[in-house]
């Protein structure tokens, strides 16, 4: 039997966060993008047509949103990190990719960090 790859991608994710290391950014939130890819096991493929059987994409959706508002960060990568860490956990995920953007930090360019283990 071919192994096929199973991923759920979450893309353009834009939430308001409490992040920086400047005054302003500790004064006040901005948005931040982000962009998800995870590879999932094959044993939560679903059989049927049942949200049951698979991996909810909400639950990973409701997981970076419980991060971004669970505190300020001082660092993008320190983010990144805690939400490919927790993604990571889950036992149906094999790893993860995840993007998080500055897109307003600067006039002319947005700022990314990005950390991946597929």
């Amino acid at each position: 039997m071919k192994t096929r790859n199973r991923k759920i991608f979450i893309n353009h994710l834009e939430l308001m966060a409490s992040i920086g290391v400047y005054e302003p950014e500790k004064k006040n939130k901005q948005k931040i993008t982000i962009n998800i890819e995870i590879l999932l096991t094959n044993d939560s493929e679903p059989k049927g047509d049942n949200l049951q059987e698979t991996q909810d994409y909400s639950q990973f959706r409701k997981l970076t949103k419980d991060i971004v508002d669970s505190q300020h960060f001082e660092l993008l990568e320190i983010l990144t990190n805690k939400v490919h860490s927790s993604i990571n956990n889950n036992k149906f995920v094999f790893g993860s990719k995840v993007n998080i953007c500055k897109p307003n930090i600067f006039d002319d360019c947005e700022v990314a960090y990005e950390l991946s283990n597929i």
